[in-house]
């Protein structure tokens, strides 16, 4: 509306001016003045392009007072250029940086389906573990009842064999009461000692087999028990879905990147968190919020401002605050640690004494708590994590089975040391440790 009243005003003016103007001309003509001593016509031409200039000269005043666009175009049309050229210019790095997120969420949906199909793989080879598993204990039920049978035969061979005895002694008895029946004596000594060199191989053979069958069952028992340990990773007892300080996922982020691209990798984490939440059966506040977790702002700014700040790699890892029950919203914390070295080749994480007199079950557990100690000690240092709370593989069923038979075999207590095999570093995926044995 100001601007109709603007042009009209402008249109009155330049009206007003220019009858102004043309009076003034003809009065001039008529007197036949003359300014600058130019003839009166000239003189008359004159004064009418001095009007055109005062219309034109008071149009742009009035303009450029009455509004700043105007000023602008007529005072700043240089800066206004740079201005768009500049504006042009990030209008195409973002949209640079919209096909780089763009691919990027390409690049997140395939990494989403090829996490799919190995979270399929992981049910399909966990079903084929808990198969394995059954068949596991039927053998090693099979191989207890071999066990007890062969028990059963060495008892009543040793009875036997101390019956021989008795025959053996009782007829060296006769032999001196009968001389004449010397030498049918004598025959069924032979053969008793024939018998009793049988008897002997038979429950050296015996002793040989229960042996075996004993280190068998021990390997069985530890194979059973670690596929129990890897199929019961997925199972959760009771309502507490979360414990307090739990560490739920830690991942290496590298500082030395775009702003960008730390923030989309935190991110991430987030995402996968939630996810890990969600599955264990932590719920939001509100129905159609797909998002399960709550933090302190404060505790996420100053984490992001610590990665920020960072220029190498860091650890991001994300803990339960505190006991997360079925059905809540998950309350949690984020830890920023720069990756350093946390143990030295040669240094020992954990120890423990065994007794291999206990036999292999026993044996067994404390060889599964010493891996939890490496576990929790490395944790405790700043190493990164998995969705399951494990920094990855410790050892190879066919090292923790060899252990175990080393340790039934030397039948007392041996003090059994978790060391570095060389220098491990929080961003680590697996921590390179060795079991040495002492009392062996």
């Amino acid at each position: 509306m100001g601007g109709v009243v603007l042009i009209i005003v402008l249109t009155i003016a330049g009206g007003v001016i220019a009858y102004v103007g043309d009076r003034i001309g003809m009065k001039v003509g008529r007197k036949r003045l003359s300014i600058f001593g130019l003839r009166p016509k000239y003189t008359s031409m004159v004064i009418t392009i001095i009007t055109g200039v005062i219309i034109a000269g008071c149009t742009l005043l009035v303009l450029s007072l009455a509004s700043e666009n105007v000023r602008i175009a007529l005072f700043e049309i240089r800066e206004l250029q740079d201005s768009l050229a500049t504006a042009n210019n990030d209008l195409e790095a973002k949209r640079a940086e919209v096909d780089v997120l763009s691919a990027r969420v390409r690049e997140v949906a395939d990494e989403y389906d090829a996490l799919e199909s190995k979270f399929e793989a992981a049910n399909r080879e966990l079903d084929r573990v808990s198969h394995e598993r059954s068949r596991a204990l039927q053998e090693l039920a099979k191989v207890e009842s071999k066990l007890r049978d062969s028990e059963s035969r060495l008892r009543e061979t040793e009875t036997r064999y101390k019956q021989a005895g008795a025959d053996l002694a009782r007829a060296s008895g006769e032999l001196e009461r009968a001389r004449d029946e010397i030498a049918s004596l004598e025959s069924e000594k032979m053969s008793l000692e024939r018998n009793v060199s049988s008897l002997s191989a038979a429950q050296a053979s015996l002793e040989k087999s229960l042996e075996q069958m004993k280190l068998d069952m021990t390997a069985q028992a530890a194979t059973s028990a670690l596929i129990m340990a890897e199929a019961e990773k997925s199972s959760w007892y009771g309502e507490v879905v979360f414990r307090a300080k739990e560490v739920i996922l830690g991942e290496v982020v590298d500082c030395s990147r775009p702003r960008t691209e730390v923030n989309n990798q935190v991110t991430e984490i987030l995402l996968k968190v939630n996810a890990i939440a969600s599955k264990r059966g932590a719920r939001s506040s509100r129905d159609d919020d797909p998002f399960v977790l709550l933090f302190d702002e404060g505790n996420y700014l100053a984490a992001i401002r610590d990665l920020h700040e960072a220029e190498g790699k860091m650890i991001f890892r994300v803990l339960s605050y505190k006991n997360s029950w079925y059905g809540d919203p998950l309350v949690v914390e984020v830890e920023v640690f720069p990756d350093a070295k946390i143990y030295s080749a040669g240094d020992v994480i954990a120890s423990r004494t065994i007794n291999g007199a206990a036999g292999g079950a026993e044996v067994q557990k404390q060889l599964l708590a010493l891996m939890e100690d490496v576990n929790a000690a490395c944790i405790g240092k700043g190493m990164t994590s998995d969705e399951e709370g494990r920094i990855g593989t410790i050892m190879t069923i066919s090292d923790f089975t060899s252990a175990i038979v080393e340790i039934v075999k030397s039948n007392a207590n041996v003090k059994v040391e978790a060391v570095a095999r060389r220098d491990i570093w929080r961003s680590h995926k697996s921590p390179p440790v060795e079991l040495v044995m002492q009392g062996i």
